[in-house]
């Protein structure tokens, strides 16, 4: 009975590691110059003749990762180069972290891309400057539906054991 109990306490931890969700994380890597003297970075695209600014995003966008985007590129172009929001995007909460603060204000400016997209008005979306850092951050909802499944993890492994003790001991 112990030697049962041992390989299903076994079975248990095997199955808790191989049910958890792989980590989605999507590296595209930035292969040119990093330096971090030139605050405000610019690069000449010679196909397009256009100049291109270095951007951030992160979060839940499809596409997280590093841009190099034309100058005027406004937030919505932005997550549309990314692949767009996610599912689980709260998109009435995004960040724009400014890479240095200038007159107009705050480092850190809060978007709500849901309004936007409620009412079309196009003031509501700002440009992105050079060295922006996006931030689409993940629905509260998300934290509650992950520890649900959790713990439905839990309890599917408890009935498996409790199946195997319940078979073994009427087995005798």
């Amino acid at each position: 009975m112990k030697k049962l109990n041992t390989i299903a306490f076994y079975f248990i931890l095997v199955m808790t590691a191989f049910a958890q969700e792989p980590a989605k994380t999507i590296v595209m890597p930035n292969t040119r110059n990093t330096d971090k003297t030139n605050a405000s970075r610019y690069i000449f695209s010679p196909g397009t003749d256009a100049l291109l600014m270095t951007v951030k995003i992160w979060g839940e966008v499809v596409k997280p990762g590093l841009y190099d985007v034309p100058i005027g590129t406004d937030l919505v172009e932005l997550l549309s180069s990314a692949g767009g929001p996610t599912s689980r995007a709260k998109l009435s909460r995004i960040k724009i972290i400014r890479a240095s603060t200038s007159e107009d204000g705050d480092g850190v400016i809060t978007i709500d891309v849901a309004n936007f997209l409620k009412s079309g008005d196009a003031n509501l979306i700002p440009e992105i400057k050079p060295n922006d850092t996006i931030v689409v951050p993940v629905k509260p909802t998300q934290y509650i539906l992950t520890s649900l499944s959790w713990t439905q993890q839990f309890m599917s492994l408890f009935s498996i054991y409790s199946m195997i003790l319940y078979y073994t001991s009427i087995s005798k």
